[in-house]
């Protein structure tokens, strides 16, 4: 049984991770990750860089050793806070529970220099990272397991991905403080991407499957639980919070009674569908007819 840590004990510092540039977007930040590097050593901040968390691998040495963390954690990440929270899910690790506070700090937000205060201010207790749940009303998950609960009980009974080697990596994230598990981007994926566990939770069990810069399933989510890390176009599906997941320029809705986000999904999947050498399933009528308007002009 759990008892909280007498007040006599020095409590742990937290660790500081520092991820390091994605390989795909090297040109664009590894300067900046080694002025980064230079400012937290020159400010005294103590800490670890490893490989980039999006791109670990399950066996890698940096995953091997985000697990072994003990107590609170700081991770300087690439990616929206929101994104990061749920990347470093993924490697089993347990967010924001009884046993660490995480905080997700974007290093492409500010100057380096800037950064390493902030990092200073939460090692101080000043400040805070920690992405918090969203308030929310539907009902929660059936399961009652920790998302690290879950993470272990899903590397038991879930495949691994069939293309594990493509690079860069594109693959989907799924916010467990948001999903209701509702399975609608389970239905409209036709690649395989997702499934369910044991327990009936939602799972990414073929992430390599998933099609190179297409986003389609974010933007049927009701709820705004699945991000694409490395999406460029909209921030939304890149982790940060609020904002349109819908990108179409004309209100298709007004045509078809359906959300203009989710016609937009249908014209991606049918793209990558086609790229495979498949049949699409019918999204390109909605695609002709937004040609059509846009040369009127309207």
């Amino acid at each position: 049984m759990l008892t909280d840590v007498p007040e006599f004990l020095p409590k742990r510092a937290p660790t500081v991770v520092l991820s390091r540039v994605p390989p795909d977007e090297a040109a664009k930040f590894a300067s900046k990750f080694d002025e980064l590097s230079a400012e937290l050593t020159k400010t005294g901040v103590a800490f670890t860089a490893v490989d980039s968390i999006y791109d670990l691998q399950e066996d890698d040495e940096g995953a091997a050793f985000l697990r072994s963390i003990k107590g609170d954690l700081i991770c300087i990440a690439w990616h929206y806070p929101r994104a990061t929270k749920w990347v470093l899910a993924r490697q089993n690790l347990e967010v924001n529970g009884r046993a660490r506070k995480l905080h997700c700090i974007d290093a492409r937000d500010n100057s380096p220099s800037k950064l390493a205060q902030t990092t200073q201010d939460i090692l101080k207790g000043t400040a805070s990272a920690i992405v918090e749940p969203p308030e929310r009303k539907d009902p929660p998950l059936k399961s009652a397991l920790t998302p690290k609960e879950r993470g272990a009980l899903a590397e038991n009974q879930l495949p691994p991905p069939l293309n594990a080697e493509l690079s860069p990596r594109w693959y989907p994230v799924i916010d467990y403080d948001t999903c209701t598990n509702c399975m609608d981007c389970m239905d409209f994926c036709l690649f395989g991407v997702y499934g369910v566990d044991a327990d009936t939770i939602l799972r990414v069990v073929q992430q390599d499957q998933c099609r190179q810069d297409c986003p389609a399933c974010s933007r049927v989510c009701p709820v705004g639980a699945i991000m694409f890390p490395k999406y460029e176009t909209n921030q939304s599906i890149a982790g940060a919070i609020g904002g349109d997941r819908g990108e179409i320029k004309l209100d298709l809705s007004k045509i078809f009674g359906k959300p203009k986000g989710r016609h937009q999904a249908a014209l991606e999947r049918d793209r990558e569908l086609l790229k495979a050498g498949r049949k699409p399933v019918g999204a390109d009528k909605v695609e002709k007819l937004a040609d059509a308007f846009e040369k009127m002009d309207i």
